[in-house]
């Protein structure tokens, strides 16, 4: 009997989903067993508009087509209500229909989003430290309604009340985008918090990015706008499918704003509530607004309002069970709080036995000096300090609209005795599916995989910043580059990047390059955009990424202009023979391979490896993988032409960096990583001497590492390539500074920015920058998943899959899962010590075939299904 298909999905959206931003949304599913080869997959879909009645429509398409199926029905409109339902059927049977996908379409039109932006209408002083305004109104419905959508977003921060409940669980809604791009708008189902007769709506309002002070050496605030407001359209429909609609405006007087009881808030520095300036029912009808004054309006073109292709930030859906320890500081009325965990996420404390007036403060830290004492230096203007001043009553307390990262934090002012009782951690970061796992026999190298997937959760907020906790937290571009591959094995990130990929697009375009961090502020020394390498490949290197763990063909094709306009830029910065050696006009020049661990503590970008080397080296990367998406989208010419561009700078670079004895002019790690991964030399002998050289230097630096961002990510792989796998391994296992597993060694919880950001006697590393929560350095878990286990894509989207586990390093266990668009690829492989043989269990998709190469062995293709064996060592 054929099984109903499973894990229907619109978009890159995992699960039901509200206020989708398209017409013509395409539609996925899997299946969970196979499926013979004449089978049709029959989409039902259940279409219902507000006011305008039902319908239903069934179409059949080939079973085959079932990733990411182009929209095969009328055009949606806005506000319409969808269920898909799926089912497989041949000439003799037919399956049950699969469980049904929900979503509904957002405001597609512009003269849709009829609310204005209202906010703060008294004039206010100063660009910091500004108090936060509410803003409120009441209204009244004449019946229970069967339909509600209240659509909100804002310039600054929101946060929206109904009769004195909380909308949804976001936070730090709308986000950080362009803001003069694009504005995300969020759609909440409201019906159960409104009722017959009065109704109030309250919105919190906060600086945020908008209007905030944001980024590094003294940030800049009011960035975007200097005036913060929210929109908030709310539309409820009753049973006779009439419609009545509320419109956040300052025309008809109904809408009213006041200072509420955050009398200070920025996302880094922190936040301080005044308890004592709270009004109780200020979100519920009834309550007297009288000496609130109205609202103004603060205009914003609502072409730029748009609707999500990715989810808010919200709390992690598995909250791990950690023990929170609290000790007695040194100091009277001190106490200090360790989460066990290092992560973005906020504390709410049991405020109790407070008198009115009495202040209370949270400072936050990653880590703790030799002395037991928070480490701030670090976090420069990011004080991460939280201030609570009570009225005299108990209750709990939570920041709104601040996020720290930190595993300890040190409360003052609590003269009672604090326990764990009076603490909840909760984490946060953009709701994304989990789709990937790793587990081997040794427990330090399952750390360090653990610690990656903390350093992306901490970081993916909104957008994928390089830290949580110090005054930067910005869209480094070659961070993502780097890390692209790693993250999507893990989470579903295809909709998040595809968000920030947009504002990539845009700002290239404004900036006349791809700037440093998306989106850009002018800051310091990074005022100046130029084309470096690396980071301004981040242009190609995650839409490929995105594209192969995906096979999203419409992202990369959105995408496309960008990369070619990246790799047409710096092709006219090459010399005549191919090689990129223009300085760009910056002062650091190329930032080459940034935080190669034998740099100035205060000099990261002055690595052993020349710049001009590593920028021709990821310049023709660039170009072969342009080439590649050329392909896929059907333009040949453009093959061609970046196909000639890689090639004339291929010969330029063997002549420029290999010399005469067949060594790398720069005679590095780095060097003969990238020359060995992106195949920068034809000749093979030089090549294997390539291989050969790299695993010398490994073997003499006594297995320490010696790359930073240009070249961690492929060392490993370059070693395994070059036929140096022990040498790999002996690289990847060491646990002596610096190295991936030394990091382990000191207790890390997260992966960190420098290999020594904690030196082996628990001093910091002496150069002002410096983080103990960045994903970059985890890119070496591909390598992982892909050696060790043994599981990678072949072909986009995992249609094909490459199935190799080389064990090594005495690794006698591994496995590993991956929720492809097709379903769950699983691998577990056993090494028996007595009948030296490895014993190999395999799931494979249905719809995919997986190539299985075991060493000294014939290939095998196998299709979807289950599968055991047994291979002699």
């Amino acid at each position: 009997m054929i099984q109903a298909p499973v894990r229907v999905r619109v978009e890159q959206f995992s699960g039901d989903v509200l206020g989708i931003g398209t017409p013509t949304p395409r539609l996925s599913w899997e299946y969970n067993s196979p499926v013979p080869e004449n089978a049709k997959a029959e989409i039902r879909v259940e279409r219902r508009k507000p006011r305008h009645g039902a319908n239903e429509s069934t179409i059949s398409v080939d079973s085959s087509q079932n990733i990411l199926l182009p929209w095969q029905f009328e055009p949606l409109d806005s506000r319409e209500l969808v269920n898909v339902f799926v089912r497989v059927k041949t000439d003799k049977e037919t399956s049950e229909w699969s469980r049904p996908l929900f979503f509904d379409v957002g405001l597609l039109m512009p003269h849709q989003r009829v609310a204005d932006f209202v906010g703060p209408s008294w004039p206010e002083a100063g660009t910091d430290h500004r108090p936060q305004p509410l803003v409120r109104t009441e209204f009244t419905i004449r019946e229970k309604p069967v339909l509600a959508r209240l659509y909100l977003t804002a310039l600054g921060l929101v946060s929206a009340r109904i009769n004195g409940h909380r909308v949804g669980v976001d936070q730090l809604n709308p986000g950080w985008t362009s803001y003069d791009n694009r504005l995300e708008c969020w759609t909440y189902d409201v019906l159960d918090l409104i009722h017959e007769g009065a109704n109030a709506l309250g919105l919190l309002l906060a600086d945020g990015w908008y209007r905030g002070r944001v980024g590094f050496d003294g940030g800049e605030a009011n960035v975007w706008g200097d005036k913060i407001g929210a929109f908030a359209q709310l539309e409820v429909t009753y049973a006779n499918g009439e419609r009545q609609s509320l419109y956040s405006n300052s025309s008809d007087e109904q809408w009213k704003t006041t200072l509420g009881p955050i009398v200070r808030s920025n996302i880094y520095e922190g936040e301080t509530y005044d308890a004592r300036k709270e009004m109780p029912g200020w979100d519920r009808p009834g309550f007297d607004d009288s000496s609130w004054q109205p609202v103004a309006e603060i205009p914003f073109d609502e072409h730029k309002i748009e609707f999500p292709v990715m989810r808010s930030i919200q709390p992690d859906k598995i909250q791990e069970d950690r023990t929170i320890h609290v000790t007695a500081g040194v100091e009277p009325g001190t106490w200090l709080i360790d989460t066990g965990q290092n992560a973005s996420q906020r504390l709410k404390l049991h405020m109790h036995g407070l008198k009115a007036g009495q202040e209370i403060s949270v400072q936050h830290a990653e880590v703790l000096d030799k002395e037991g004492n928070l480490v701030t230096t670090i976090l420069k203007r990011g004080h991460q300090l939280d201030t609570y001043i009570s009225n005299g009553k108990d209750g709990w307390w939570e920041p709104e609209f601040d996020m720290h990262g930190f595993r300890y934090a040190l409360v003052r002012g609590w003269q009672d005795t604090l326990t764990h009782e009076d603490i909840k951690c909760t984490v946060y970061h953009t709701a994304m599916e989990r789709i990937g796992w790793f587990d081997t026999s040794n427990e330090m190298v399952n750390k360090l995989s653990e610690n990656t997937v903390w350093a992306l959760r901490s970081n993916f907020m909104s957008i994928p910043t390089d830290c949580p906790q110090r005054d930067e937290r910005v869209g480094w571009t070659a961070d993502i580059a780097v890390f692209s591959p790693t993250a999507l094995y893990l989470y579903n990130a295809a909709g998040f990047l595809r968000n920030w990929l947009r504002d990539l697009a845009f700002e290239q375009k404004k900036n006349g390059t791809v700037p440093f961090y998306i989106p850009y502020v002018p800051m310091g020394i990074w005022s100046d955009p130029q084309a470096i390498a690396i980071w301004g490949d981040a242009a190609v290197l995650v839409p490929w990424a995105l594209y192969m763990a995906t096979a999203d063909k419409d992202a990369l094709q959105e995408q496309y202009p960008a990369a070619v306009t990246w790799v047409n830029e710096v092709h006219g910065y090459l010399s005549p023979d191919g090689v990129w050696d223009r300085r760009p006009e910056y002062a650091l020049g190329q930032l080459g391979d940034w935080l190669d661990p034998t740099a100035p503590p205060e000099s990261p970008d002055q690595a052993m490896t020349a710049k001009e080397l590593v920028a021709t080296a990821f310049y023709i990367h660039s170009c072969d993988l342009l080439a590649q998406m050329a392909v896929v989208l059907g333009n040949d010419d453009d093959r061609k032409r970046f196909s000639h561009f890689a090639e004339v700078s291929r010969a330029g670079y063997g002549k420029r960096f290999v010399a005469a004895n067949g060594r790398m002019t720069s005679d590095t790690q780095c060097a003969y990583t990238l020359s060995i991964m992106f195949d920068l030399v034809p000749d093979k002998t030089l090549m294997e001497g390539f291989g050969n050289r790299l695993a010398e230097l490994v073997r003499s630096s006594d297995w320490k590492i010696g790359t930073g961002f240009a070249g961690t990510a492929y060392i490993l792989p370059a070693l395994a390539k070059s036929g140096h796998l022990d040498e790999a391994y002996g690289l990847f296992l060491s646990t002596k500074c610096p190295s991936w597993l030394y990091q382990v060694s000191m207790g890390a919880t997260t992966t960190w920015e420098r290999w020594d950001s904690m030196e082996p006697d628990g001093s910091l590393n002496p150069g002002g920058m410096t983080s103990f929560n960045h994903y970059a350095l985890g890119s070496v878990n591909n390598w992982a998943y892909s050696t060790i286990a043994g599981i990678s894509p072949m072909s986009p989207g995992w249609k094909t899959i490459k199935v190799a586990p080389r064990p090594g390093g005495g690794i006698t266990h591994a496995s590993a899962k991956h929720l492809t668009p097709y379903g769950l690829i699983s691998i577990a492989w056993d090494i028996d010590s007595d009948s030296h043989c490895m014993h190999l269990s395999l799931h494979v998709p249905y719809g995919t075939t997986a190539c299985l190469d075991l060493p000294d062995t014939r290939q095998e293709w196998l299709k979807g299904g289950e599968y055991q064996r047994q291979y002699s060592l």
